[in-house]
């Protein structure tokens, strides 16, 4: 076995994953805990809103009902993330944001249910923000974009999973699974938030922002952050990046809520079938995080990030042409492998380019707002998308396109900008 422990330590993902200590051990290591049971009932999350009756403009609904919810927790999530530190509110807002809505999907039976749960998961804005900082507040700059790289990853273990899912759906049907998916995730994920709090330490900045704000009122702090948003939107990088962040997080909402259900019923997919796309598109990525990440990360960003989108609306463009029947199988086929690809690259590297541009002892509140702002302009697209949907489910896609190509164009000339100063 030594000899296939030399192979793997060969790879420098691998590699970084077996040295990581302290904040970053404890917040990566237990990740699958997190990210296998999500990918796995993620693909069918549409289709077992439609099998409890709720129509393409009722799922457009709770989207926007999770948006709100995310506008006003993303507001607070800076000033929580100081006054508690990053590690209890990561614990804290991990259990209301998704312990809590796994419950309720699972015994979901109607429209208020899944409106409920909406409101409790929109509070993941506050954890993701806190979860990111006790993982990178510690970390070398260099260091980010491999870290987020390997949350990635570890989420993508889930394809080797996968086919679970349909031998259970055809088994015992859609519903009956899905209970059972959420069921196994609420007990697995409330795990993992337990292990990052028994292992995890508060950052260095996390303390002296505690220190800062232990004798000033959330109110208070609120109302100073309007100092901290000013400073924010005066700058022109932060805007570029703000513009950029928005568009890959409404691409990814509106991907999550239609991808499934364009699939089954504009190509005539079966809905067990389903997961064998999603497991592609989880290898292929999971490869190109190992092999492929790493000499990207090397590059001037701008290169990957506009390959990566343009990639991304290519295989968005194939689901806008791909008919019903075999060839349709076949664009989507490709159409997947090109969104693995791209993802591959997008995800860590517009996580890690918020966080970079925001600088040190303010990334808690900038991100905080920035994640407000971004919520509450894209609160009612989903809306308005899920109306338009009614007519043709391809609608979506083609927004993606639209948001993809605006990114792109933000990316040029923020690339072009000396290196960013303090947003706080």
């Amino acid at each position: 076995m030594k000899w296939l422990k030399r192979m793997l330590m060969r790879n420098p993902m691998i590699a970084a994953l077996a040295g990581m200590k302290g904040n970053a051990r404890a917040c990566l290591w237990p990740e699958p805990l997190w990210g296998v049971p999500y990918n796995l009932y993620l693909p069918y999350a549409s289709l077992f809103m439609a099998a409890l009756g709720l129509s393409p403009s009722e799922i457009g609904y709770v989207a926007s009902i999770n948006i709100v919810s995310q506008v006003v927790f993303a507001t607070l999530s800076g000033v929580i993330t100081d006054k508690l530190g990053r590690r209890w509110t990561t614990f804290i807002f991990d259990v209301l944001s998704w312990s809590v809505p796994e419950f309720l999907w699972m015994l979901s039976q109607d429209f208020r249910w899944f409106a409920a749960a909406a409101v409790f998961n929109g509070a993941w804005r506050v954890t993701e923000n806190s979860w990111s900082l006790l993982l990178i507040d510690d970390m070398k700059e260099e260091e980010i974009v491999p870290a987020f790289s390997l949350t990635q990853m570890l989420g993508l273990f889930s394809a080797f999973f996968a086919p679970l899912s349909k031998l259970a759906i055809d088994a015992f049907g859609l519903v009956p699974t899905m209970r059972v998916l959420y069921g196994i995730t609420f007990v697995s994920m409330t795990i993992k938030f337990i292990l990052v709090q028994a292992f995890s330490r508060e950052t260095g900045i996390g303390r002296r922002r505690m220190a800062a704000t232990k004798n000033k009122s959330m109110l208070r702090l609120l109302y100073e952050c309007k100092d901290v948003y000013i400073k924010t939107v005066m700058s022109k990088r932060m805007l570029l990046t703000f513009g950029v962040f928005a568009s890959y997080s409404l691409v990814t909402t509106l991907t999550n809520n239609y991808w499934a259900l364009l699939v089954c019923q504009e190509l005539g997919v079966a809905q067990g079938n389903v997961v064998f796309f999603t497991t592609i598109k989880s290898l292929v990525t999971l490869l190109c995080v190992l092999f492929l990440v790493p000499r990207v990360t090397r590059m001037p960003a701008r290169y990957p990030l506009i390959t990566g989108f343009f990639m991304h609306m290519t295989a968005m463009a194939m689901l806008l042409l791909a008919p019903r029947g075999a060839v349709g199988v076949a664009l989507l086929f490709v159409s997947v492998l090109l969104e693995a690809v791209s993802l591959s690259v997008l995800s860590p590297m517009t996580s890690s380019l918020l966080f970079i541009n925001a600088g040190e002892e303010e990334r808690a509140r900038v991100c905080g707002l920035i994640y407000g702002t971004i919520s509450l302009i894209t609160a009612v697209f989903p809306s308005i998308i899920g109306l338009l949907a009614e007519i043709s489910l391809r609608i979506p896609f083609a927004v993606c396109v639209g948001l993809f190509a605006f990114a792109a164009a933000l990316v040029v000339p923020l690339s072009r900008m000396p290196a960013h100063k303090e947003a706080g």
